[in-house]
């Protein structure tokens, strides 16, 4: 395909990568906001005896945290790759 344009095939790639990274990091973030309105049934459940909450709250912590540590790898990567391009040998 001698039309094709190469270099914007993968410039869209790359802001793809970084898009990716964005929504990892919003996600992450929304369930964060969710884990703060779940507080309130930790101590309601610790108090009738039940533990379910309190895992629910930590593992979902834990899963937002992981989605918005590679969120951010991602767009770290992709804005590292646009700040210095690889010379062609």
């Amino acid at each position: 395909m001698p039309e094709t344009n190469y270099v914007r095939l993968k410039d869209e790639a790359v802001t793809g990568v970084a898009r990716r990274g964005s929504v990892l990091i919003v996600v992450g973030r929304v369930l964060l906001w969710m884990d703060f309105l779940l507080v309130m049934f930790v101590y309601v459940g610790l108090r009738g005896g039940s533990r379910f909450w309190m895992w629910w709250v930590i593992s979902e912590a834990l899963l937002a945290l992981v989605l918005i540590a590679v969120g951010t790898r991602m767009r770290a990567r992709v804005q590292s790759k646009e700040t210095y391009p690889r010379r062609a040998a």
